[in-house]
């Protein structure tokens, strides 16, 4: 059986990877948009046509009420331009988004596969860590959740860049290599680790070809920088707790942070979309007890590093140093010493986690003599199965947000994020009394604007009119959010002075000049006070930028005509 595993072929192997990625993963290939979908897809006008690539590269992802404007938040332009490019053929069918993501997924592994088995020279070993990198729960995110279609970009056009890079050694190929990294950096910033793995690889084996390819690497980092800077700047705003401790109680925290990716890759049961822990202070539970731990772990890899420098090759002790390296690479982006938007993400560990396989492969390739081959392969199988069937289980989580909240609050207590989504599915719900604690609960953990949106929403739909305007007013104090401004702007239409609201009419589409709601609310306001002209051109710029006015407003107002509108605040009287 072991010889006829190790005879397989490249192409069987690829076929076996393809075909236990689509049974593990075929849960969640119907699933539908959640979350970050609607602001990244379906809402954003511009990536509903290719004809606006050049606004995806010169500005983030998500859409904020501009119309055919750049994109606010990360810089992902290449994820932007998948998105485009799905929608324009498939439109709004979430299958092709997680089949697409999927089959990107899937061939990282494959290549990943490659790389392991130019280290190890033999079949067996590198399928097996390949697939366990293709099923692993803590892997499930990248493939299931649409968002992060950045990190499976980025990750295979850098492993694709790399798998180049050690295969061809002609300097011709190398410009394909700085394509791909290129892309990897588009896709996502995470991507300039593979500039440092190819490096550190040309140094310890391919010295020749370093001091060339030095040239070859620089460039498209440089391309990413400039093109990054002039899109949204160095850094992204981040909303999350971490971002506001100082550096000593972010370094507080990563002890838990490194023991949390350990934990998981280890035990991979209760899962969430995201974590927002911290730790400021020092405490004996949350910052000792993780760092003794993370030094005991680090101890037994030094250990087996030794032991690998005495039992194996000289060749085959660089290659643990050098997935060693790998590994630390990653493990520094986490660190939060640049802070992210959350304290920690399944979907980060990604890049790690191959490292830290090509760690335990080069462990079980010294100490292999001593373990019989046939419970070697015994346990690996059990392994993927109980690996793969969590993650078949972990597809079926993300069918509905509402349950998929609920886990997530389940397994990650601080995740406002989660309690803020919970009180938007009641509130659509009209179950304002449930929405509200979940709202408030969300607020007591980290106010943002989008928590506060929804808090005042539900005193908005629940007639109470002065508090949700205090409360809105309140969440701009938190970020200028295109919904608060909407609800702010029907608002005035039924309560404040003329003037002042004139004046926010002014000062929000001064910010969001092409957000065709607030556009229609000013067409009402004017309509409402005989500014007939101005009405007209509201309208007209409502319209042209993508709201569903009501045909018969929309000619009342063009023919300047009389209409009584009843809406869910009160009675709007256009003259």
């Amino acid at each position: 059986m072991l010889e006829k595993i190790n005879k397989l072929s490249n192409r069987q192997v690829v076929l076996v990877i393809l075909i236990v990625g689509l049974i593990v993963f075929c849960t969640g290939l119907f699933n539908p948009f959640q979350g970050d979908d609607s602001l990244q897809i379906v809402k954003n006008v511009p990536v509903h046509s290719l004809t606006n690539i050049k606004l995806f590269f010169e500005g983030g992802t998500l859409y904020n009420g501009g119309g055919v404007a750049p994109l606010v938040g990360d810089y992902r332009p290449l994820m932007t331009t998948a998105f485009s490019l799905i929608y324009t053929f498939f439109g709004l069918h979430t299958f092709f988004y997680h089949f697409f993501q999927l089959l990107l997924y899937a061939s990282s592994a494959v290549f990943l596969f490659l790389i392991f088995k130019q280290t190890f020279k033999t079949v067996l070993l590198p399928l097996i860590l390949s697939l366990i990198f293709l099923v692993h729960p803590l892997n499930s995110q990248v493939a299931l959740a649409i968002p992060s279609m950045q990190d499976v970009l980025f990750f295979f056009f850098g492993i694709l860049g790399f798998y180049i890079l050690i295969s061809y050694k002609s300097v011709s190929r190398l410009w394909l290599v700085s394509l791909c990294f290129l892309l990897s950096m588009l896709s996502k910033e995470t991507g300039i680790l593979f500039i440092g793995l190819a490096l550190l690889y040309l140094f310890w084996w391919s010295r020749k070809r370093f001091f060339t390819s030095i040239a070859f690497m620089v460039v498209p980092a440089g391309l990413w920088l400039a093109l990054r800077l002039n899109a949204v700047g160095l850094n992204n705003p981040n909303i999350a707790p971490i971002d506001r401790l100082n550096l000593v109680g972010r370094l507080l925290t990563l002890p838990s942070i490194l023991l949390f990716y350990l934990a998981k890759f280890i035990f991979p049961w209760k899962l969430a979309s995201g974590y927002y822990w911290v730790h400021p202070t020092f405490s004996a539970r949350y910052v000792l007890v993780p760092l003794l731990i993370d030094l005991a772990v680090l101890g037994i890899a030094i250990y087996l590093g030794f032991a690998v420098h005495r039992k194996a090759s000289k060749t085959l002790y660089h290659k643990y140093l050098f997935f060693s390296v790998w590994l630390v690479l990653g493990l520094l982006t986490l660190s939060q010493i640049i802070t992210l938007d959350m304290t920690a993400s399944e979907t980060w560990f990604y890049f790690s986690m191959s490292g830290l396989l090509g760690m335990i492969g080069v462990a079980v390739k010294t100490f292999s003599k001593k373990i019989n081959p046939s419970w070697l392969m015994a346990i690996a199988l059990l392994l993927i199965v109980l690996l793969g069937f969590r993650t078949l289980m972990r597809g079926i989580d993300w069918n509905n947000k509402y349950h998929l909240d609920k886990l997530d609050i389940a397994a990650s207590r601080q995740d406002y994020v989660a309690d803020n989504d919970i009180a938007n599915i009641l509130i659509g719900q009209h179950k304002y009394a449930a929405a509200k604690v979940y709202a408030d609960q969300s607020i007591a953990i980290f106010p943002y604007f989008g928590n506060y949106n929804n808090l005042s929403t539900i005193y908005l739909d629940s007639g109470n009119i002065a508090e949700a305007k205090t409360i809105f007013d309140k969440g701009l104090g938190y970020g200028r959010y295109v919904d608060i401004y909407d609800n702010l702007g029907e608002i005035s239409l039924v309560q404040g002075n003329v003037n002042s609201n004139r004046l926010f009419f002014a000062q929000a589409l001064n910010l969001f000049p092409e957000d065709g709601q607030l556009w229609f609310y000013k067409a009402l306001f004017d309509g409402e006070h005989n500014d007939n002209t101005d009405a007209k051109t509201d309208i007209n710029n409502a319209v042209n930028f993508g709201y569903p006015v009501n045909q018969i407003i929309y000619r009342v107002i063009m023919n300047g005509q009389i209409l009584a509108i009843h809406t869910n605040l009160g009675v709007i009287n256009l003259q």
